[in-house]
């Protein structure tokens, strides 16, 4: 049974979720919200959510984009992260960034970050889908950075 969308959540955060769920209807694989949208969902009452970063397979992000009038693109990524396809949709209230194929450099090498819990968010009525609380603290957690341990630490307070 879906969630009901947090009622802490702004207003452009809200519209630019509605408009996610509605481009990726059309997906065959599972898609998961990370980053500050998702905390959001799973509580943290955050001043700021600057963008919302979608996760999904490289398959559905080559799909969807041409949709949204973004050509699937190679992201070259960062010394940490990096997609297989890559798009910006800067049409709705935030930025939102699709990455089809996300990976995440580890001790490893580069590792597939595909969560493996997925719980469903009513926004206005259409679903969107963020990791679990405990996994998206563990997300966190690997991403490693400042903000993303700060929102860890917020999830872990919630638990």
């Amino acid at each position: 049974m879906p969630s009901p969308a947090p009622a802490h959540l702004p207003a452009p955060v809200l519209q630019t979720l509605t408009m996610v769920a509605d481009a990726l209807t059309g997906a065959e694989d599972p898609w998961w919200l990370i980053g500050g949208a998702a905390a959001g969902l799973q509580g943290i009452a955050s001043p700021a959510i600057p963008d919302v970063d979608v996760v999904m397979s490289a398959r559905d992000a080559r799909q969807v984009l041409p949709g949204l009038n973004i050509p699937p693109g190679e992201d070259g990524g960062t010394d940490l992260f990096r997609s297989e396809v890559f798009g910006r949709w800067t049409i709705p209230p935030l930025p939102v960034e699709i990455m089809g194929g996300f990976r995440i450099r580890t001790q490893g090498g580069w590792q597939p970050m595909e969560p493996a819990s997925r719980e469903a968010f009513l926004i206005d009525g259409r679903p969107v889908y963020a990791p679990s609380r405990s996994e998206l603290i563990a997300i966190c957690r690997l991403f490693g950075r400042p903000k993303d341990l700060a929102r860890a630490e917020a999830l872990s307070r919630l638990e």
